[in-house]
């Protein structure tokens, strides 16, 4: 199956991420090393940084296929992703705002604890409201770890972090929602 050029321009931006920051690439670079014309690539993206937000978001779309009972794995298998690539990964976190990197998790995280959450939610007699407010918070503390471990460097140490996270939410999410079914009688 032949790639598309948009898959070449990923890919071979992948490669220059592995020893440059983002900042420090052209598309000039990426074309020459890409084999494409420059009007090739601004057929397809605008800058740099939509290719990178591309990535994402197909990355994203994928995210949405999450089984109930596989969210964890799935967050765990990001946090790998990242760990592996952990080069690529530092390069474009350190060109972009923080706050575009918290929006982009945001993006990927939330739809993964709402899962669970709204799992946990269907056994309680809580609002909307209320589950999306236990659902935001269990996603700002993820972001919030995530962040941290990227502004660390990723060290390999992280896991353990995980696994207190998720022990954490595994056996409070049911007591959170059972509190607010508490105070709406």
């Amino acid at each position: 199956m032949p790639k598309s050029t948009k898959d070449e321009i990923l890919n071979t931006l992948l490669e220059l991420l592995k020893n440059k920051q983002l900042d420090d690439i052209t598309v000039t670079e990426l074309v020459e090393k890409c084999g494409i014309s420059r009007q090739a690539f601004y057929y397809h993206f605008s800058d740099l940084y939509c290719v990178v937000d591309w990535a994402l978001q197909r990355e994203q779309d994928a995210l949405k296929l999450v089984i109930p009972d596989e969210w964890w794995q799935t967050m765990m298998d990001i946090v790998d992703l990242f760990h592996r690539n952990r080069t690529v990964v530092l390069n474009i976190y350190r060109a972009y705002e923080r706050s575009y990197v918290e929006h982009c998790l945001r993006r990927w995280i939330r739809p993964l604890i709402d899962v669970k959450v709204q799992e946990g939610a269907c056994l309680h007699r809580v609002t909307e409201q209320q589950t999306e407010f236990v659902a935001e918070l269990c996603s700002l503390g993820l972001v919030s770890l995530v962040l941290n471990w990227l502004d660390r460097g990723m060290p390999s140490s992280f896991e353990d972090q995980m696994d207190d996270f998720y022990c954490i939410i595994d056996g409070s999410l049911d007591y959170m929602l059972e509190r607010l079914e508490q105070k709406n009688r």
